[in-house]
């Protein structure tokens, strides 16, 4: 450490100055590189045309979830852009829907619900990682809010408080075997989508 600060002291105040300089650009580098990703820049998201959901700061982004069409009937993924933006794909015997998977009481990401009382419950990480899968209950709590233990339904109805708002349903397609989630279109609770083509139930 004291042989580093003898060069430090002995540099010219040209070449500490340039020193500084060029650690300071590097670092603002580093920072505007992080700050300029957004979801249309990440692995997983592109931009959406949709009118966005209008609450918390759900990114106007189409999410793509992998391998979402092979959900069985009565099974759930849920997958993260980051801390605001994530999306639920469900499928129940009508076929498959998509919900904004952040809370709206309090923009939480809400989770899967796993046990009887919703007491082990399956999260998504961010950034973009491979979507989580659980089972969806016939009944009660299917998706825990983690920062307040609000809970919503299976269709994303509310099912216990604080949260007043249901889940909005959001557009949602396949490419193959990929979901297409776009978070910024909201649609009726009752959409369903089977392989390509959607219908009403």
């Amino acid at each position: 450490m004291r042989c580093l600060l003898g060069k430090v002291q002995a540099m010219s105040e040209m070449d500490r100055r340039r020193f500084l300089l060029s650690t300071a650009g590097t670092v603002l580098l580093g920072c505007a590189g992080k700050t300029a990703r957004s979801s249309t820049g990440s692995p997983c998201a592109s931009g959406s045309d949709g009118g966005g959901l209008g609450y918390c700061l759900v990114e106007r982004s189409k999410l793509t979830v992998p391998g979402a069409h092979q959900l069985t009937v009565g099974e759930a993924t849920i997958m993260a852009i980051d801390d605001q933006s994530a999306a639920i794909v469900a499928r129940d015997d009508q076929g498959h829907y998509a919900l904004s998977a952040t809370c709206t009481h309090a923009c939480c990401t809400v989770t899967l619900c796993a046990g009887q009382a919703c007491d082990s419950p399956v999260v998504s990480e961010n950034d973009c990682a491979l979507p989580k899968k659980g089972l969806l209950p016939s009944r009660g709590a299917a998706f825990l809010c983690p920062c307040h233990g609000s809970q919503f339904t299976a269709d994303g109805s509310v099912f216990l408080g604080p949260a007043r708002v249901p889940l909005p349903a959001v557009a949602l397609e396949f490419v193959g075997d990929d979901a297409i989630v776009d978070l910024a279109t909201p649609v009726p609770t009752s959409i369903r989508v089977r392989g390509t083509t959607a219908c009403s139930g």
